[in-house]
């Protein structure tokens, strides 16, 4: 009798337990536990790139601590607090994949923000396809991200093809008839390296060589004495802060003359301090413009944290998660990736580095501006502005 009573028991505690865990709904089982939203994210915070991701993430955490500390998101009926879940791809595609399905199938999470790296990103766009789980970049910026035609990504990052015609534009500004195009050879560089020259060309604007090189290189000399016996008068660089910082020490070492024009991938700050001599005259394209209240009241808050002056990258960062959230109240829902998505693709999003809507294809319609260095500061203006003397 004993032992069939005990049986009993154990049934009975087996069934509560399984109706306990049905009580909890689906809120849990995609990334959204009661009161807490889990919100993907697939950075290189180490690795060649691995300072640019850093800077983002930290966007992301300030974020995620400004909204904790006012207590929260009411979505629905419910309020929640944020949870970045955060892997490190490493500057490798295949630790991004890997990390997407892990947030996935795993964390099950209901939405992704992607890499600042475009060739990680384009690796990651086809399994959140299959699962349906809305992924968006606030960095990665390759054509090649929307040409893959998938319905559940979104490039909110100011796009390469819309940079084109500023930084054509900015070449002809300085006064630039022959150019030398230097790109990094990754997926980013090599979007620019397709895009420039038939807008150059139709501007007028000779390349007279087109040089390409590693993420991991810190070593020019070889290929800038190439690239000297063309006899450019300006460059047209492709390259993140961590690349750029040693190629241009470089270029003033053996071209000191020549213009210099880098089409959105640098910090013109962060040249200024590892760089001073070498980043002196540079024109850079930026995401980032005027100091704005709301850039101010960002750094304030970004400064009980971080001991650095927050960037462009660290306002998408910021950008990024106020972003997702927004798309999630606007829906609704923390779970439905379907209205999630709906949400993202319908968006009229202000933020830090300008408002966010998309086109049929998730392509935004972002400009940028251009940030000219000068006397060892950097002057930020619209591309129509005239340069400064």
């Amino acid at each position: 009798m004993k032992k069939v009573k005990l049986g009993l028991i154990v049934l009975v505690l087996s069934i509560f337990a399984a109706l306990a865990g049905c009580s909890k709904g689906s809120e849990e089982t995609t990334g959204s536990s009661e009161g807490t939203i889990e919100i993907g994210v697939v950075l290189a915070t180490s690795g060649p790139i691995a300072q640019t991701g850093t800077w983002v993430l930290d966007g992301h955490k300030t974020a995620e601590k400004e909204i904790n500390g006012n207590g929260g998101v009411k979505i629905g009926d419910k309020t929640y607090k944020v949870k970045i879940v955060h892997y490190d791809s490493e500057g490798r595609a295949e630790s991004a994949t890997a990390a997407t399905e892990k947030l996935i199938n795993q964390d099950k999470v209901s939405a992704i923000l992607g890499t600042s790296i475009s060739s990680e990103t384009a690796a990651m766009i086809p399994i959140a396809e299959r699962s349906k789980t809305p992924l968006v970049t606030f960095v990665a910026a390759s054509d090649i991200l929307t040409a893959q035609g998938a319905k559940y990504f979104s490039q909110a990052a100011p796009a390469n093809k819309n940079y084109v015609d500023a930084g054509t534009k900015t070449m002809k500004d300085m006064g630039m008839k022959n150019v030398a195009l230097i790109y990094v050879d990754d997926a980013w560089g090599q979007s620019y390296a397709k895009l420039y020259p038939p807008v150059m060309e139709k501007e007028g604007l000779k390349i007279v060589t087109t040089e390409k090189f590693a993420p991991e290189q810190n070593e020019f000399m070889t290929m800038l004495n190439k690239v000297k016996a063309e006899n450019p008068d300006g460059i047209l660089l492709a390259a993140e802060t961590e690349l750029a910082v040693p190629l241009l020490k470089q270029i003033e070492e053996v071209m000191p003359d020549v213009k210099i024009m880098e089409t959105g991938g640098t910090i013109p700050e962060e040249l200024i301090k590892l760089a001073p001599s070498a980043a002196e005259g540079i024109v850079a394209l930026s995401r980032a413009g005027a100091v704005s209240p709301e850039i101010e009241a960002f750094q304030d808050l970004f400064a009980k944290s971080y001991d650095y002056v927050p960037n462009s990258f660290s306002f998408s960062g910021y950008d990024g998660i106020h972003f997702i959230v927004d798309a999630m109240k606007r829906a609704g829902t923390v779970s439905d990736k379907d209205k999630i998505n709906k949400a993202i693709r319908d968006a009229e999003y202000k933020g830090l580095i300008g408002t966010y809507s998309f086109n049929e294809k998730g392509e935004n319609s972002l400009l940028g501006n251009r940030a000219v260095i000068k006397e060892g500061k950097a002057v930020y203006q619209t591309v129509d502005q005239p340069l400064p003397q």
